[in-house]
């Protein structure tokens, strides 16, 4: 009786230990399709908003106040002591000339100065065939803020020693107020493109979410022309009108 007494306590101890506890949600159970689904309810990501992205372009073109020219002194002698004498007698006659003829002192600078040696040789044998000529270059520009006064100025410059007249270009001397007005158009542009195509889409533009200007032109000074000396007399001037252009993008939600 007790050999059979052991026996029935031995396997009562090993049914319990084989016994298993059901696991605790979500410790590590495997979760199905419908558990997933459950649990991703009320954790929903919310949706991008939809949004229209369009380029602008405003310009502005108006008649330049300033002509930018250059011209200078060039002389050549047996020496450059003598070669730059004469060039220095010449160009201060020059500026003194822009100066009678509105241009402000300030406004006349040195665009280059050179001086060069240049040696005769017979192309034959290389050999010395002449003195050496020193030339002194001397060029300057020359800023009018008075357009009217540019042919005459220039005309004064030349009688007064200017044998190198490389030309005249126009310019805006502020264009700031200019570039401000063209970032605006460019802007209103935008927007008019935004709202056609929003319209044709059935949606109505919402909140501004980005602004970047993309591009921006400058005026630029145009050469006018280019002449020698000889040609200055009654020099015709005719400034045209530059022009300010700036791109813009902007990003709008749509509703």
């Amino acid at each position: 009786m007790n050999r059979w007494r052991w026996l029935g306590v031995v396997g009562g101890i090993l049914l319990a230990a084989c016994r298993t506890n059901p696991p605790a949600p979500g410790a590590g159970a495997p979760v199905g399709p419908s558990a997933q689904a459950a649990r991703s309810q009320g954790q929903g990501t919310e949706a991008s908003p939809r949004t229209l992205t369009v380029n602008g372009m405003g310009t502005v073109r108006a008649r330049p106040d300033q002509a930018v020219v250059t011209l200078g002194v060039e002389t050549s002698g047996e020496t450059l002591a003598s070669a730059l004498a004469e060039n220095n007698r010449r160009a201060a006659a020059v500026l003194d000339a822009l100066k009678a003829h509105g241009v402000a002192e300030n406004d006349i600078q040195t665009a280059s100065f050179q001086i060069q040696i240049e040696e005769p040789r017979d192309p034959q044998t290389g050999r010395p065939i002449g003195p050496r000529v020193y030339r002194v270059v001397h060029v300057y520009t020359a800023i009018f803020r008075d357009l009217e006064a540019v042919g005459a100025g220039v005309d004064a410059a030349v009688t007064a020693g200017a044998n190198r007249v490389e030309g005249i270009a126009f310019q805006i001397g502020s264009p700031d107020r200019l570039a401000m007005e063209a970032r605006r158009l460019a802007a209103e542009d935008a927007k008019a493109r935004a709202q056609t195509l929003a319209a044709a889409l059935g949606a109505q533009l919402g909140a501004v979410r980005m602004v970047r200007e993309t591009s921006f032109t400058r005026p630029i000074p145009v050469p006018m022309f280019r002449m020698a000396a000889a040609e200055a007399a009654a020099v015709p001037v005719a400034a045209g009108e530059l022009e300010i252009a700036i791109e813009v993008e902007v990003t709008w939600e749509l509703r």
